[in-house]
């Protein structure tokens, strides 16, 4: 008697590959220079980071925003001016503005209301832990 199995197994998308190697890697270096974190605590913010600019590349009609947990991959990034221009045209066909504005639906939770699914839409792997603050990366009341 033979048993076969009819289940299909889909490989899960990494959203490692959204860049080249050699820009992952520079990212994840960098940030672990700047922000003095281990490597792979680095890779994962790097990781949450393109999937956070993915889903705002897919959605311009909403405001997505991102977790203080994540900012900090996407401050990383736009540093590297050549290689994040680049990323912004190959994946949302436009340059994506980092606009730093503390709104009103960020501390009510709406925003990271309409973010979550944006991400998951993405259908790369999200990790929640790096989307639970509901933080922006800016204070509220800046200068004061």
């Amino acid at each position: 008697m033979t048993i076969t199995s009819e289940r299909t197994t889909e490989a899960v998308k990494e959203a490692r590959d959204l860049v080249s190697p050699e820009t992952f890697s520079t990212l994840v270096s960098f940030m672990v220079t700047r922000h003095r974190v281990t490597g792979r605590y680095a890779e994962r913010v790097i990781e949450q980071t393109l999937i956070y600019l993915k889903a705002v590349g897919d959605n311009p009609a909403i405001r997505i925003v991102p977790d203080v947990s994540v900012d900090p991959g996407w401050h990383c990034f736009i540093e590297h001016t050549r290689e994040y221009a680049e990323f912004c045209e190959r994946v949302a066909g436009r340059f994506i503005h980092h606009v730093p504005v503390m709104i009103e639906d960020i501390g009510s939770g709406a925003a990271m209301a309409r973010t979550i699914p944006a991400l998951h839409a993405t259908g790369y792997p999200v990790e929640l832990e790096f989307w639970s603050t509901g933080e922006s990366c800016c204070p509220e009341n800046p200068g004061v």
